[in-house]
């Protein structure tokens, strides 16, 4: 798998639909660090010049966002924190419409795997948890620096960065087996 013109709003609705399909609650907010959390480990798995789709997320307050997914969900819901519902996604069921965005992302079976592990991972996890977790890590506190805490960014968070310090973590686990 190489860098290619992956679609991330398509990746996004797959992430979307494979959350409630499993019961999890789904906010514009969540849905930024799931996708954050899919590009680390499918270039922690598929190495560094492999990426999941070419967007590169900035380091926003709250944590890292894609600015496509952002403009793409904000007049979804009332604020970044509440519940996207499944016509946010579709306006078929689930099932169907997760099928179609596992061709539409084009991916071999083992890669929606790993965007399977890393939703079943992260995703019963609330919003909050997640931006607790991005702003304990090396990639969003390195990018953001010695910003005050509410002062809006749009540094780039460097997909190299991202690489590195999740596949260390990825070592350091693998050594505890």
């Amino acid at each position: 798998m190489t860098v290619n013109d992956r679609d991330i709003r398509e990746v996004a609705i797959y992430t979307g639909l494979s959350l409630m399909s499993k019961g999890y609650s789904v906010s514009p907010l969540k849905l930024q660090k799931l996708l954050y959390y899919e590009q680390a480990w499918f270039m922690v798995m598929g190495g560094r010049c492999n990426t999941l789709f070419p967007d590169v997320p900035q380091a926003w307050v709250n944590g890292p966002v894609y600015p496509t997914i952002y403009h793409t969900y904000k007049g979804k819901t009332a604020n970044m924190c509440d519940h996207l519902k499944l016509s946010d996604f579709t306006d078929r069921r689930v099932d169907e419409a997760m099928e179609e965005y596992h061709h539409r992302i084009a991916l071999p079976d083992e890669y929606v795997e790993l965007i399977e592990s890393v939703i079943n991972l992260y995703g019963a996890k609330t919003q909050n948890q997640l931006i607790f977790m991005t702003h304990s890590e090396r990639p969003w506190a390195e990018t953001r620096g010695d910003l005050p805490p509410f002062e809006r960014s749009e540094r780039e968070i460097p997909l190299d960065v991202m690489c590195d310090y999740y596949t260390e973590r990825h070592r350091r686990n693998m050594s505890k087996r």
